[in-house]
């Protein structure tokens, strides 16, 4: 059922969309599937005191002449505007630990105030948008910024410790479609698939450093928020149902903690 204005009549649906990837995060709201506002948090902030201020002050500025209401229970002071998203949407992972579990828990908390579902997305997904401009569509973009049908994008995202999450994606009607499940590779083998891979394919993410055999590749850079690419790819799946209840979101790593790495080492030395 289509959401209802006071009146009774349709309003265009609304998702409220957050990512905390890397070290820093952003924020962004999308309506009638625009997006229409966007906020990247303060570097100089931690996420966990920059998160929920940033959605404050983001339903705020987008519906400014509506009362607050009571706080909703969060224990974060959050207070719900009148009109409240349809869906909350998430990049999930991987990523930086402590970005992705407040992200997650954030989502979650706000949605099973609200009532809301959410909306989850893998972060190379995310990266994989995040190079095309914002509100775009093949007819009103040029060339050089929309990818030819076939083309194919390789996404790096820096694991640390000597390791990369890599994606494969390549451009249908659809937009970039992922090749397989994500890669955590370490560095030699990181080397090898940037090295080997054909002339041309376009190349994204933080792992894409000067030094690198690349030459050979198109790296493409960032066109908008991470958030913005979060909430135009969770509208397509909100619309077509795809979503989640918020007690089911849980971060995902793709691999242990440096901390449980260290334990289990610790284990495995002790046994022998």
């Amino acid at each position: 059922m289509d959401p209802q204005t006071e009146f009774g009549s349709p309003r265009p649906v609304i998702g409220l969309a957050l990512e905390v990837i890397g070290r820093e995060g952003s924020v962004a709201v999308i309506e009638g599937g625009k997006v229409v506002q966007t906020l990247e948090l303060p570097s100089d902030v931690r996420a966990t005191a920059s998160l929920t201020p940033a959605l404050q002050t983001l339903l705020q500025a987008i519906h400014p002449g509506e009362k607050r209401p009571e706080a909703v229970s969060t224990g974060s002071g959050f207070r719900a505007p009148a009109t409240r998203p349809d869906y909350i949407a998430v990049a999930d992972g991987p990523g930086s630990f402590t970005g992705l579990r407040i992200a997650a828990a954030t989502a979650k908390t706000l949605a099973y105030a609200w009532g809301i579902p959410v909306v989850t997305l893998d972060s190379l997904s995310v990266l994989a948008a995040a190079v095309l401009p914002a509100n775009s569509s093949e007819k009103d973009s040029t060339p050089a910024e929309w990818p030819a049908p076939g083309q194919r994008l390789l996404v790096g995202l820096d694991a640390y410790r000597g390791q990369t999450f890599v994606g494969w994606f390549r451009e249908q009607d659809s937009g970039w479609v992922s090749e397989g499940p994500v890669e955590l590779l370490d560095r030699a083998h990181w080397l090898e698939t940037v090295e080997s891979a054909a002339p041309g394919i376009w190349a994204t993410g933080d792992a894409m450093k000067n030094g690198l055999p690349a030459d050979h590749l198109k790296p493409v850079v960032q066109q908008q928020t991470l958030a913005s690419a979060v909430a135009r790819l969770a509208n397509q799946k909100y619309l077509a149902g795809q979503t989640t209840d918020p007690m089911d979101v849980l971060p995902k790593y793709f691999r242990p903690s440096a901390a449980e790495e260290k334990a289990a080492a610790n284990q495995s030395g002790s046994a022998k």
